[in-house]
């Protein structure tokens, strides 16, 4: 009998899907299974402790159906708990084990001796690391630790290119609204782009984790709450739908390792304008298929925003190049570096 693979992560189900978005361990688990991988997902638990006891219970009922685990490190405490007990049962039970390490702030956490040393035993515990951008790569390196790079996996048939003739002041920025995606950034910057462009408007999509109200508040406030629409979680459809009628994608994260938002929108044919947090100029190479800016430069923004208006062979350029960066994140290209690693461990 062919043994499954064992994947850790947040999956969707009929009871959560309206309250999570879809995750990185859901879609390498659709990509697999199209594949004809077994695949043994685990949790479909949004509540941290059930998710963490449903991890432990899963990984000891299941024991005999696989051979090979995945398990995910992102940057939070309760994130190592979870990579580090996993990872311990798992060693314990002799299975294979790959981590792959997602989470952006954890280079910055690891500048402190004994917080590095945390993830380290969970890191040098595991058979192979795996990371989504060469930007945990390379400060990985420090410590002497080798890693893979395989990019999150995107099924590009999804998105429908979009091509534009001209680049109009219509923004499109999407992420949950929390502190670590900084909206009220993104509010600033359309504040002093319709300062310019009176006919700008913008769509802010995404969950509410906790500063809705207070980026609709500053919209208010600024006057311009009529050119902004909140239209929540989207789905994929949406995404397409959006992509026809607004031209520029703005991302204002403080922290990120490798964004799956803005492969969507390479592949979606809207040009980019980003920050340089995080991973994100690993993923964006500035002036190639993106526009970089400093975290928090709303001025700097407005101007490669209205560059991209103002020269519309620029935009184009960067439409061009990003929708050839976004193949790399394909099925066909992901699955075969996944094989390897499989190969590897058989």
């Amino acid at each position: 009998m062919k043994k499954s693979i064992l994947i850790v992560g947040l999956f969707l189900s009929e009871k959560n899907k309206n309250k999570i978005y879809r995750t990185a361990a859901d879609q390498l688990a659709e990509l697999l299974l199209k594949n004809n991988y077994a695949v043994i997902k685990v949790s479909f638990y949004v509540g941290k402790v059930f998710r963490f006891l449903d991890t432990l219970f899963s990984i000891i009922k299941n024991t005999k159906k696989y051979s090979i685990a995945i398990v995910p490190l992102y940057g939070g405490t309760f994130s190592l708990f979870w990579s580090e007990v996993s990872t311990l049962l798992l060693k314990f039970l002799g299975k294979k084990t790959i981590l792959i390490i997602h989470g952006g702030s954890i280079p910055e956490r690891m500048n402190n001796k004994s917080k590095a040393n945390n993830y380290l035993r969970t890191i040098k515990r595991v058979d192979v690391v795996v990371c989504p951008s060469n930007f945990i790569i390379q400060s990985l390196k420090k410590f002497k630790v080798d890693a893979f790079l395989i990019e999150n996996v995107l099924n590009l048939s999804e998105y429908h290119f979009h091509a534009k003739e001209n680049f109009r002041p219509t923004i499109f920025w999407m992420r949950t609204f929390e502190d670590a995606y900084n909206p009220l950034m993104a509010m600033s910057v359309f504040f002093k782009l319709k300062l310019i462009y009176p006919d700008a408007k913008m769509v802010m999509a995404g969950r509410d984790m906790g500063l809705m109200n207070q980026t609709k508040q500053l919209a208010k406030n600024l006057n311009v709450i009529e050119s902004v629409v909140f239209p929540g979680y989207i789905s994929n459809k949406q995404k397409n739908k959006i992509a026809e009628e607004y031209d520029i994608h703005i991302c204002t994260n403080k922290i990120d390792n490798a964004p799956v938002s803005m492969i969507e929108m390479m592949s979606l044919g809207l040009p980019i304008v980003s920050v340089n947090s995080g991973g994100i100029p690993y993923l964006v190479t500035n002036e190639y298929d993106g526009l970089l800016v400093d975290v928090n430069d709303d001025e700097a923004m407005v101007e490669k925003i209205s560059s991209i208006i103002n020269k519309t062979e620029l935009g184009k350029q960067l439409v061009k190049n990003g929708l050839a960066t976004s193949k790399n994140y394909d099925e066909e290209p992901v699955l075969k570096k996944w094989q390897t690693i499989f190969e590897r461990l058989n």
